[in-house]
């Protein structure tokens, strides 16, 4: 899984606080999506989704990329 920080939206042309505050966004919608989606079958069990963490400061690019609407490759 590809991340993204801060840094690296701020580098697009995002002031600290927006980029700060979507890596929160794209956090907070990457925990909702691991918990609707645990399984039974699921080789690694996880108690909870690496990113519901204040001290992570990457989140997922993919959804970086549903949020802006644009891709950042």
């Amino acid at each position: 899984m590809k991340t993204v920080d801060y840094k690296k939206l701020m580098e697009l042309g995002f002031p600290e606080h927006t980029s700060r505050d979507i890596i929160r966004q794209a956090k907070k919608i990457a925990v909702m999506r691991f918990n609707s989606s645990k399984k039974e079958a699921d080789v690694v069990k996880l108690a909870c989704s690496p990113f519901d963490n204040p001290r992570v400061g990457i989140a997922p690019i993919a959804i970086i990329e549903e949020i802006l609407g644009l891709s950042l490759d």
